[in-house]
């Protein structure tokens, strides 16, 4: 439970400023990644409200993957939102 990555289209966001949304392999490979990402936060949370003996994670690596994944749902809700502006078309 302790990998949290932003979502790419397979690897591409780092060479891409945005999602290209009219890429339908693109954008299906990011849905994945992002409700991978939030499945792994939840998973976390989940963990965190179970009786302290049948927990998994203690609360600071708890806290340390809720945070990873919500920095990296953050980021990658903006990466997304920029292939929605009309100057993302043209790059």
């Amino acid at each position: 439970m302790s990998n949290v990555r932003t979502p790419s289209a397979q690897g591409q966001e780092a060479a891409l400023s945005s999602l290209r949304w009219s890429d339908s392999e693109a954008a299906q490979a990011w849905l994945s990644s992002l409700e991978a990402l939030i499945a792994h936060a939840h998973a976390t949370t989940v963990d965190q409200l179970l009786p302290l003996r049948q927990r998994r994670l203690g609360h600071v690596e708890a806290e340390r993957i809720i945070f990873e994944a919500s920095r990296a749902i953050a980021q990658a809700l903006a990466f997304a939102a920029r292939g929605l502006t009309p100057d993302a078309a043209k790059g």
